[in-house]
């Protein structure tokens, strides 16, 4: 913006030019704001102030600078390795289509582990974000309009390394009442299950949420069975969502549900 003033001096008028410069406060403000969320999330986890500091330096660089189309997941290599797994590879809970649900299970026990329980997953579910080329800014809007982006790729490298982590027996709760609970193009069926890793995966329970009290197996889910490692065993649990839901409600011990 510029403004001009006239001054008088000497008898002569003299004009003098001001020029305001407008940050762009919008720029401005989702980069304090989005920082604040992630900070915010990181401390709830709980997690130590340094180590969230750090958490954020590396994730920053995984982004900013970069353009937010075709972005490569292996951006977030360097991110990935400096936050680590913690919880047990054997209480690993995938999940497709029963996202409230299953967090609302896994919240208050420590029978399973969803990768939204992990650090990283806790921090940025449910959170967007990308850059731009030759800009230091962090963006929250429009960053999920091409494929793949800052988010997209994240989700799909954690859910790779999530996979990869897992060990002994793992889980995954479906929904039942869709006419096919398994989609082999789901982040599940086609990020998830190629990357379980026998013999360290040593079989799969599918916990299938119903209305009502029925039986099924793992050949009964479409194409599971097909893209599951033959050395993986499978095993299928039909579970109303009345008692799931009885389970959370009552704290129930693990491996009293199904």
């Amino acid at each position: 913006m510029v403004s001009k003033k006239a001054l008088a001096i000497g008898g002569t008028v003299t004009v003098v030019v001001v020029v305001v410069i407008v940050v762009p406060s919008v720029l401005l403000t989702q980069k304090a704001e989005f920082r604040e969320t992630f900070m915010k999330k990181c401390l709830e986890f709980p997690e130590e102030e340094h180590i969230c500091e750090t958490i954020w330096t590396n994730f920053e660089q995984a982004y900013v600078g970069k353009e937010k189309c075709n972005f490569s997941d292996q951006n977030y290599d360097q991110l990935l390795a400096e936050t680590p797994f913690k919880h047990p590879c054997g209480k690993m809970m995938f999940w497709s289509k029963t996202k409230d649900l299953v967090h609302k299970f896994t919240k208050k026990r420590d029978c399973f582990f969803t990768l939204e329980d992990t650090l990283l997953g806790y921090v940025l579910n449910g959170l967007s974000w990308c850059g731009e080329k030759g800009n230091n800014e962090t963006f929250t809007e429009n960053c999920e309009d091409c494929l793949p982006n800052p988010v997209s790729s994240f989700w799909k490298i954690a859910s790779t390394r999530f996979a990869q982590y897992a060990c002994e027996g793992a889980s995954v709760m479906l929904d039942g009442e869709r006419k096919e609970p398994y989609d082999s193009n789901s982040f599940f069926g086609g990020v998830e299950v190629p990357n379980l890793q026998p013999p360290k995966v040593k079989d799969l329970t599918v916990v299938l949420v119903t209305e009502e009290i029925r039986a099924c197996t793992c050949d009964s889910l479409g194409t599971l069975r097909k893209d599951l490692d033959q050395r993986i065993g499978c095993a299928c649990k039909a579970v109303t969502k009345s008692r799931v839901e009885t389970c959370i409600e009552d704290n129930t011990p693990c491996g009293a549900c199904w």
